[in-house]
């Protein structure tokens, strides 16, 4: 089922990716939820602060600290554990291949942007073999930091499974609707990252391993 799901996955990055294609307009859809949070957003008294969230090469750098805040917990509570429990460093080393499965939707989304060419936000055309703004990198980048720094956190804890589920979810959430809402990009750049992340993570997961870190 996991299979077929994540297979579900990467083939809706794929369609979504030919039905947004190469032209400067954007699909009806991403253009009319841009406008609605972009004017919504535009009445708020933080609107700097999400510009901030959905910073990546600006100022706040919003995006990147979104990514790495699972990853440093993860790292945390992974470090006073094996200080208690010596043996556990040996049973991390068993997320590796599992880890590396996942980071290797860093390259394939550069190839998709090259591949697909769509013009983001302000853009009229994306030049031959430049990326484009379909998936967002971005938005990889926080779904990879909580699939992984998540996964991490319930093997290691797994009475957090529900609070960490719903930390994510509002994480992924509100850093989709600040990267449309200031500008940065579509809605379908973010789905697009949600969703190859989600597809090979389900791909992956034979490889994560399964009895938890207290086990």
């Amino acid at each position: 089922m996991r299979v077929w799901s994540g297979l579900a996955c990467l083939a809706a990055v794929v369609v979504i990716g030919l039905a947004v294609g190469r032209g400067p307009a954007p699909d009806r859809l991403d253009a009319t939820v841009r406008d609605h949070l972009h004017g919504w957003l535009e009445q708020r008294s933080f609107k700097e602060l999400a510009g901030k969230v959905a910073a990546e090469r600006r100022a706040g750098h919003g995006t990147y600290v979104t990514a790495v805040v699972p990853l440093l917990a993860a790292a945390a509570v992974a470090a006073s554990t094996s200080i208690r429990r010596p043996r556990l460093r040996l049973r991390l080393g068993a997320w590796a291949a599992w880890v590396v499965a996942l980071l290797l939707t860093v390259p394939l989304a550069y190839a998709l942007r090259v591949a697909f060419g769509r013009p983001g936000p302000g853009d009229v055309t994306v030049p031959a073999w430049s990326q484009g703004a379909y998936p967002s990198g971005g938005a990889l980048l926080v779904a990879l930091g909580w699939t992984i720094g998540g996964a991490l956190l319930v093997w290691l804890c797994p009475s957090w499974r529900r609070p960490l589920l719903a930390l994510a979810a509002l994480a992924l959430l509100v850093h989709a609707l600040a990267r449309v809402a200031v500008g940065d990009h579509w809605l379908t750049d973010v789905a697009g990252s949600y969703l190859l992340a989600a597809g090979v993570a389900l791909l992956a997961d034979p490889l994560r391993p399964r009895s938890g870190g207290y086990g």
